[in-house]
């Protein structure tokens, strides 16, 4: 027997640790972001004053800086109105200190900020500028605006410091954007403005950074639900343009960011260590706070992804709630071959998780097998999943146009990631009646056969036809139930451990097989406002008590015990369903590690190379991955393990990269033998042990107990004395 080689882990991925808004304490809206030299990243922000009076209540302009996009620290206030002495106090005390920047040039730093000059406030806007050696305090305000400028009109400043140490200054508002070349003196402008040619839809909110030699400027449209002619809730939307110049002309390129729920939206890209984050603002922290207001904002962070020609893939807005998608398609050919028939049809289902910006998605269909590592990387790439798991139902009397799947799974993925909805989620699993037996049935002489070996002395019959409940089997069924924010259901997955395989003998029709029946039972029983995911278990060794008819083998008896199977599992799916509630007291999480091994073939010369993942949602549901055919012992272990600390689901027949193992024996089941234990595609003994000890290892990493350094060993007593440490203590 080969060794089971252990591999390096590939990569782990855990909650973003923030949240949005990342700024709770006040209340702050357009973000300017920078990156100076001491290794920091700086944030801008305008405030607003609570309770806000529209946007004429803007005052106090304060500083937020990390080292690691997870904790902030608020630098207090830089600059309030009452200290511009160009500024002239307005009418009802309305203060308008609005979207600002900051540049950093000659070995200073610049902020520059509009406020109206006198009343009316409307015409008489001006940019000013105020200097200091540190990048969050210490700025005093120049004693006039910036020079070169119209007499009135200017607002939402940019300042933008090219690599060859070229600054430029844009502004723009009422759908006008202009820019500049700036002198050295960082105040005054160097030459005539120039409009800023080729921008669609422009409003304000101007940005420009660049990236690769291209000059990239965003902006917020003009969006308005109110007039909206497209269907698009929310109004503003972030767009963007790209130029070879900083000052144009610009080449349109699209929207990057959805409208937020607030009225408006003012950003900013930077990249930090590595990773590109787009800066923008919504009203989500007035709403947690209970007196949800547009204009009382709350600042916001998420990673922003290029495409492979410098285009910008839309962000995907997070926060510590829940999101997911569903979507469903029917997959049943339209010209089966060999003269076969659609018997039922046959579906593929999709579900997005995310919370925060950990994002993961299960394929479900109805075929006996499906890998495809090009399509699941481009899946990945374009809908910034961190995995995707491909969970074929293993039906064997599925059939698919092969041409057409990847469009169709790519149009479910891309129809969930579209409609991704606040969600809640609840999980659990039910005893059943035994609907399962398990096909390697012992005989006389110890070892293990096949449900199709019957003993000569008719001890064991053909097929199981007297419905003998053998074992070992999990008869058990697992619901992950996916609400919307209503409470309405909206996706399940089923989870249970059964081949689809009783239509095997009825070559001449295309099947979901008992899958098929289940899955529309529970769908049914939901108004059909569900999708349902069927995803396999540790089914390497479980077989139907349905699979063959007691009395006849016509195809017509075939469907009558194939839908009998389906619709009673679809009963039990259904009543758990339904008791399940999602617990309000439960922090969304999603906790993932993803590993690899090398599993040898028990007599072959080959090595698969799998990959699985450990996941833990809200720190609850505990799902372990494993792609091939596992067998039950590996199910049933990880249950016991797992049942007094989570609600455990085992997902078999689950791929996301690597090589497809086909079947996986434990130790017992692999001396016994039979088909798929010592004979057929099998891997050796010992392997499958080795993947649910990783498992099991995982769970407690991502639990964040799996200490790194030896752990506490000091004597204490009753009252707290210490009365012994060993040596790494002390």
């Amino acid at each position: 027997m080969k060794q089971i080689i252990f591999l390096l882990l590939l990569f782990s991925t855990a909650v973003f640790g923030q949240d949005n808004p990342f700024i709770k304490h006040m209340y702050t809206a357009d973000p300017s972001a920078h990156v100076w030299a001491d290794g920091r990243l700086y944030v801008y922000a305008s405030h607003d004053i609570d309770p806000p009076r529209g946007c004429d209540l803007m005052d106090e302009y304060h500083v937020f800086s990390t080292d690691d996009m997870v904790n902030w620290t608020d630098h207090g206030e830089i600059l309030r109105a009452s200290q511009v002495p160009w500024g002239k106090p307005l009418r009802n005390d309305a203060k308008f200190m609005w979207a600002p920047d900051c540049a950093y040039k000659n070995g200073k730093y610049y902020f520059y900020f509009p406020h109206p000059s006198e009343d009316p406030w409307g015409k008489n806007w001006k940019i000013g500028v105020a200097v200091s050696d540190k990048p969050a305090s210490g700025f005093k305000v120049l004693d006039h605006p910036m020079l070169g400028l119209p007499e009135s009109g200017e607002i939402d400043p940019c300042v933008f410091v090219d690599t060859n140490g070229k600054a430029y200054f844009y502004y723009g508002g009422g759908g006008k954007c202009f820019g500049a070349r700036m002198k050295d003196n960082m105040y005054e402008i160097d030459g005539e403005l120039t409009p800023m040619e080729g921008l669609v839809d422009f409003h304000e909110a101007t940005w420009v950074h660049k990236r690769n030699g291209i000059y990239y400027l965003s902006y917020s449209d003009n969006h308005d639900e109110g007039n909206d002619k497209e269907g698009v809730k929310g109004d503003n939307r972030m767009r963007y343009a790209t130029s070879k110049s900083p000052l144009g002309p610009w080449e349109y390129k699209g929207i990057y960011m959805d409208p937020t729920d607030s009225y408006t939206n003012h950003g900013s890209i930077v990249e930090y260590k590595g990773q590109w984050y787009s800066f923008y603002h919504n009203s989500e922290l007035s709403k947690k706070n209970g007196k949800f207001n547009d204009w009382t904002r709350s600042i916001c962070v998420d990673k922003l992804y290029y495409n492979a020609d410098g285009t910008i893939r839309k962000v995907i807005q997070t926060d510590n709630r829940l999101k997911a998608g569903t979507a469903k398609i029917d997959i049943s050919p339209t010209t089966p071959q060999n003269g076969r028939t659609v018997h039922d049809p046959i579906y593929a289902r999709s579900l997005i998780l995310q919370i925060q910006d950990t994002r993961i998605a299960f394929l479900s269909f109805d075929l006996g097998g499906y890998t495809n590592p090009a399509l699941l990387n481009k899946l990945k790439n374009d809908y910034d999943l961190d995995e995707l798991y491909f969970c074929p139902s293993h039906t064997h009397s599925g059939a698919t146009d092969r041409n057409t799947i990847e469009e169709k799974l790519t149009s479910i993925i891309k129809e969930a990631s579209d409609n991704m909805f606040e969600a809640k989620i609840s999980g659990g699993n039910r005893p059943t009646p035994q609907l399962t037996f398990n096909r390697l049935v012992i005989r006389d002489d110890g070892h293990a056969r096949e449900a199709w070996y019957a003993d000569p002395e008719e001890h064991f019959r053909y097929l199981n036809k007297e419905r003998i409940p053998f074992g070992p089997v999990d008869p058990s069924v697992g619901v992950i139930r996916i609400d919307d924010a209503k409470g309405d259901p909206r996706a399940m997955i089923m989870n249970f451990a059964c081949h689809p395989d009783a239509l095997v003998d009825v070559r001449s029709v295309v099947s979901a097989d008992f899958v098929g029946y289940a899955t529309k039972y529970v769908e049914n029983a939901f108004d059909n406002k569900v999708n349902c995911l069927f995803v396999q278990g540790g089914a390497g060794n479980q077989c139907s008590l349905f699979k063959t008819p007691t009395d006849g083998s016509e195809p017509e008896k075939f469907f009558d015990m194939v839908g009998r199977m389906g619709k009673l599992l679809g009963i039990e799916a259904v009543v758990l369903a339904k008791e399940l509630y999602p617990n309000p007291n439960e922090k969304p999480s999603i906790l993932l590690k993803t590993d690899s091994l090398d599993l040898a073939s028990r007599f072959e010369k080959d090595v698969a190379r799998i990959h699985f993942s450990t996941i833990l949602i809200n720190d609850k549901y505990a799902i372990a991955t494993f792609p091939g055919e596992p067998f039950i012992k590996f199910q049933l272990d990880w249950k016991q393990e797992m049942g007094p600390y989570a609600v455990p689901f085992f997902f078999g027949y689950t791929w996301n990269g690597g090589q497809w193992p086909t079947y996986v024996p434990d130790v017992r089941s692999a001396a016994l033998g039979g088909y798929g234990a010592d004979w057929g595609p099998v891997r050796a003994p010992g392997g499958g042990e080795a993947v649910m000890t990783k498992h099991l290892n995982n769970y407690y990493v991502i639990k964040g107990l799996m200490r790194s350094t030896q752990g506490p060993g000091d004597h204490r007593l009753d009252d707290g004395t210490v009365i012994w440490k060993p040596d790494w203590q002390k």
